[in-house]
């Protein structure tokens, strides 16, 4: 869990993945999954899901199919990307500006990018 402290001295909440319910896991993966569809190329990591799925002339059950075979994947990606979460699985627009060496310059919250700390809460 994250103490998200805005510059205007505001205070959230972030819920890292392996902090929220077994119930919001699931709503964050099938939205993950869901995000994956949206945006599928050939260059995703699911395409070759959706081939298969293309191949069996089920495309509809894309979605399942990616739960059922790659939900690890998905996992680690929202944990490598250290995602944050209210305590209903929505992503938080927290934003992390890093330098040309990947050093964390700063961080931002929301649309109007309000410079934010987090620190372990």
């Amino acid at each position: 869990m994250k103490k998200i402290v805005l510059s205007n001295g505001e205070i959230r909440i972030g819920y890292e993945f392996d902090d929220l319910t077994d119930d919001v896991k699931g709503i964050v993966i099938n939205d993950a999954i869901n995000f994956e569809i949206e945006v599928m190329s050939e260059d995703s990591p699911y395409y070759d899901c959706a081939l298969k799925m293309e191949q069996m002339r089920t495309p509809w059950f894309l979605g399942s199919y990616i739960y059922e075979n790659r939900k690890e994947d998905i996992i680690e990606t929202l944990k490598i990307n250290e995602y944050l979460f209210d305590d209903e699985g929505e992503i938080l627009p927290v934003l992390t500006h890093v330098g040309k060496n990947n050093e964390v310059i700063k961080h931002t919250f929301g649309k109007k990018q309000v410079e934010c700390n987090i620190e372990n809460f």
